[in-house]
């Protein structure tokens, strides 16, 4: 429905109405927080014995009253963003609070490292500084195929592996798909060097914070514990996706479009 507003002047102009835009990720967040708190409300607490190792006993669950007054659960809503960051958790309570004496609770360290990669992620957008660099890399071997689809699945899965390159690779479809027909490769070529590139190095992730990081801080352990054994798996992974990729390149199905491209 189309709505009028008066100008200075005194006539009238018809403006569109606003179109419904999806909540931001922070929107979001805050939104389930809220949903969260107010369930814990009406949802009682409960706890579990543990062990020695400190895992929890089956068949132990019992519920726990709540302690809490009504300002201190207004307290926690508005104290939640602080305490994820860097809360300090009460080890005879359990509670969390920015001024309480005890072991780190929040996650500052891997929030930060995930903040620098999107700034990172941000300012190679901004600048068309990976675009440039792609184009630069095709540009000298573009009359070798095999080394191109090489080199750009080696790349995405180093950038996946690391900071979890995955739905950034959008943009590179129209700057390979022509290059890749000129080269004599069908669009399967490009879509599986692009996709399994991308996602083999996010699913062998290393250092990727946003999943190895954030799994290693909910574990209480470093993100370098196992690490030797997650880079294996990455040069495993990479390379047989390149092989597989190269194989149905070198086959008549990948060089289907060549024909297609020449006419």
């Amino acid at each position: 429905m189309t709505t009028t507003e008066e100008t200075p002047t005194g006539s009238k102009k018809q403006t569109e109405p606003r179109k419904f835009q999806f909540p931001s990720a922070v929107t979001l967040l805050a939104i389930v927080a809220v949903l969260v708190w107010i369930a814990t409300i009406f949802i009682p607490a409960g706890s579990y014995k543990l062990d020695e190792n400190g895992s929890p006993v089956p068949g132990s669950f019992h519920y726990v009253d709540s302690t809490l007054s009504v300002g201190e659960r207004i307290k926690q809503i508005l104290f939640a963003p602080i305490n994820g960051l860097y809360g300090v958790q009460d080890p005879s309570t359990g509670f969390v609070d920015p001024n309480n004496v005890g072991a780190l609770f929040g996650s500052i360290g891997v929030i930060f490292f995930i903040m620098c990669l999107g700034a990172f992620i941000s300012v190679a957008f901004a600048t068309r500084a990976l675009e440039v660099a792609i184009t630069q890399l095709t540009a000298r071997i573009q009359s070798r195929g095999s080394l191109l689809i090489i080199a750009i699945m080696a790349l995405f899965s180093l950038l996946g592996t690391t900071m979890g390159f995955s739905v950034e690779t959008f943009g590179f479809y129209a700057l390979l798909i022509p290059l890749m027909a000129a080269l004599g490769y069908d669009r399967m070529t490009t879509a599986a060097m692009i996709i399994l590139g991308s996602s083999i190095g996010t699913m062998a992730s290393t250092v990727n914070p946003f999943s190895i990081g954030v799994a290693s801080g909910e574990a209480g352990v470093s993100i370098g514990d196992g690490i030797v054994l997650r880079v294996l798996v990455w040069i495993v992974l990479t390379v047989l996706g390149i092989l597989f990729v190269l194989r149905y390149a070198a086959r008549g199905e990948g060089k289907a479009g060549a024909v297609g491209a020449r006419r």
